[in-house]
């Protein structure tokens, strides 16, 4: 399937399903929600994998294994809603033995779209190690930083210590070393350049220049797995 951008009318049937919050409403919308939502987002991933795979040859390229469930897990969450208002598409490494990995991905929600590079829940063994590379300015982390540094689109994400860890560090790695996990994203509130394709050269460029900030965070994951000692 050629990608030739998202629909409008898929990003409001994702906000209507939410706001019906109903299994009957969502069985009824469901060809519609794969036709609008899920299809295109299948065709894009198949657009970007040849780039991505050049990235990381390791990355898994199986689009139902990819794109996110409209049916949200309410277990352990106080927000009971049963569905989601927004979708998104992740380029990661097998799962294996830990959950937690490295992707890179794409997002649509009723407020803004975007990309990046990201490290859900990273473990606290693998941030410990980040910063130990941050301060010793280890090349990894320095082409990391460069990488983000010198694209100002990009900006980092992820929850913050109240206080400074290390008051003493370079005040540029001041934003990098005070947090629990760590992401870059670019994010955009027009939601018009989706309704066509001409969005994607843009985005892989984007997500090529972030290459060696995903190499740094599999680089953690490679440095710990199998380490039982959290720090």
């Amino acid at each position: 399937m050629e990608f030739s951008g998202f629909r409008p009318e898929g990003l409001d049937l994702l906000i209507e399903n939410r706001l019906m919050n109903s299994k009957d409403f969502y069985e009824t919308c469901k060809p519609r929600i794969r036709e609008l939502v899920q299809e295109p987002f299948y065709a894009l991933i198949e657009r970007m994998a040849s780039t991505m795979c050049e990235i990381d040859p390791l990355l898994v390229i199986e689009p139902k294994r990819m794109v996110s469930r409209v049916r949200r897990d309410t277990r352990y969450t106080h927000d009971k809603s049963l569905y989601r208002d927004h979708a998104w598409i992740t380029f990661g490494r097998k799962k294996g033995l830990f959950a937690e990995r490295p992707c890179f991905y794409f997002e649509i929600s009723p407020e803004f779209w975007g990309y990046g590079c990201g490290y859900y829940h990273a473990p606290p063994a693998e941030m410990c190690l980040a910063r130990e590379m941050m301060l010793a300015e280890d090349k990894l982390f320095l082409d990391a930083f460069h990488a983000v540094e010198t694209h100002p689109q990009f900006s980092l994400y992820g929850e913050q210590y109240k206080r400074p860890k290390f008051p003493s560090a370079p005040t540029a790695y001041q934003p990098w070393l005070s947090r629990k996990n760590l992401g870059v994203s670019c994010e955009f509130t027009d939601h018009t350049p989706l309704w066509h394709d001409g969005f994607v050269d843009g985005m892989l460029s984007d997500l090529r220049a972030l290459a060696p900030l995903y190499r740094f965070f599999c680089t953690l994951k490679e440095r710990t797995q199998g380490t039982e000692e959290v720090r």
